[in-house]
C-alpha cells in the first residue's frame, strides 16, 4: 500500500513539474489597452495611456512615411524631379558670357573619384533641361523643377555638376566664383506625397578635379563650405575642369519601408507617453505589441483613428 501511494506521488509531482515547465514556457498574446482623446489639435501634445503593456511596443502616427500599411514597402511608383540651386560672381572678359555649368548623368562611371575614370566614363548631358547661374552677382538662380523620370533605372546613376572654364587672366579674363547651393531630387507619389530621394548632405558628393590645379587648395576645385559648394577660378592662367558627382542615387523606385516609434523595450514600464501631430487631418494609428522570450513569441496589432484639426 505504501508503495502505491508512493508511486501515486511521484507521479504526481511530475506532472505538476512538466505542467509548470509548460507554463513557463508559454507566451502570452499581449492584451494591452490604450486611451487618448480621438480628436487633437496641431501642435499640442496628445496624451496616450497605455495598460497592461506588452513587453515591446511600437506606434505607427498615421503620417506620411510611419503608415503601418507600408511597414513592408520597398518599391513605390510615381514621377521623380530635380531642382537646384546655382549662382556665380566675378567674372570678366568672355568668361562672363561663355556657359561653364554642366549637368550629366552616367551609368557606368566607377565612382572611384579618380580623374582617369571620370574621363572614361559614358556621360550624359542634360544641361540643356536646366536654368543656370550666369549673372555677376551672388544671387541666387533656382534650375526650375524638371521631371526626370525618363533616367529611371534599375542601374545606381551617378549625377555630376561639372564646370568647365577656360578664360585665362592673361587674356583679360577672370573665371569667377562659382556656386552649388542646393540639389533636391524627389519622387512624387501623387499630387500630395513626396519622398526625398537625393539631397545636398545625401547622399554625397566627390570633387574631381580633371583639369587645373593651384598650391591653394581654396582655389581652382570645389571646395564643401557646409551649407553649399565652392568653385573659386578667380585667378586661374589655365582651364579649370572640375566635377562634383554624387555618391550612386537610385532611381528604379526602391524606398524605405515605413517606420514607427519603439515606445518601450523588455525592461521598461510605459504607462503613458505623448505625441504632437504638425498637420491637420485624419489618421489611422497602429500599435504593435510583442511578447517575446526564448520559446517564442507573439503579437497583436490595434488600430484606431484620430482627427487632427488647426
Amino acid at each position: 500500500m505504501k508503495k502505491t501511494v508512493y508511486i501515486l506521488t511521484m507521479l504526481l509531482l511530475v506532472t505538476f513539474v512538466f505542467q509548470s515547465c509548460e507554463d513557463l514556457e508559454a507566451v502570452d498574446t499581449p492584451n494591452f489597452e490604450v486611451s487618448f482623446d480621438s480628436t487633437a489639435k496641431v501642435g499640442e501634445p496628445i496624451l496616450f495611456s497605455v495598460s497592461n503593456a506588452p513587453n515591446f511596443l511600437n506606434f505607427y502616427s498615421g503620417e506620411f512615411g510611419h503608415e503601418y500599411k507600408n511597414r513592408d514597402r520597398t518599391k513605390a511608383e510615381g514621377s521623380f524631379s530635380l531642382s537646384f540651386d546655382t549662382s556665380r560672381h566675378y567674372q570678366d572678359g568672355t568668361s562672363r558670357t561663355d556657359g561653364a555649368w554642366q549637368l550629366l548623368f552616367s551609368s557606368d562611371y566607377s565612382g572611384s573619384g579618380t580623374a582617369e575614370d571620370v574621363q572614361a566614363a559614358t556621360w550624359t548631358d542634360i544641361s540643356d533641361r536646366f536654368v543656370f547661374a550666369t549673372d555677376r552677382s551672388y544671387n541666387l538662380t533656382n534650375s526650375g523643377v524638371v521631371d526626370i523620370t525618363d533616367l529611371s533605372t534599375d542601374k545606381p546613376l551617378y549625377f555630376a555638376l561639372r564646370v568647365y572654364a577656360e578664360g585665362k587672366t592673361s587674356e583679360g579674363n577672370r573665371q569667377g566664383i562659382f556656386d552649388f547651393y542646393s540639389f533636391d531630387l524627389k519622387l512624387a507619389l501623387d499630387e500630395t506625397r513626396t519622398l526625398d530621394i537625393a539631397s545636398l548632405q545625401s547622399p554625397g558628393w566627390v570633387a574631381v578635379n580633371v583639369e587645373g590645379t593651384n598650391s591653394n587648395t581654396s582655389y581652382d576645385n570645389w571646395i564643401d563650405q557646409s551649407t553649399k559648394f565652392r568653385m573659386h577660378g578667380g585667378i586661374a592662367e589655365y582651364t579649370n575642369d572640375d566635377w562634383l558627382i554624387t555618391k550612386p542615387v537610385n532611381l528604379s523606385g526602391s524606398v524605405s519601408p515605413d517606420k514607427g516609434i519603439a515606445l518601450k523595450t523588455y525592461s521598461e514600464k510605459l504607462e503613458t507617453f505623448e505625441y504632437i501631430y504638425t498637420e491637420a487631418g485624419t489618421y489611422t494609428i497602429t500599435f504593435v505589441g510583442n511578447n517575446e522570450t526564448i520559446y517564442g513569441q507573439k503579437d497583436s496589432v490595434q488600430e484606431f483613428t484620430i482627427t487632427v484639426t488647426d
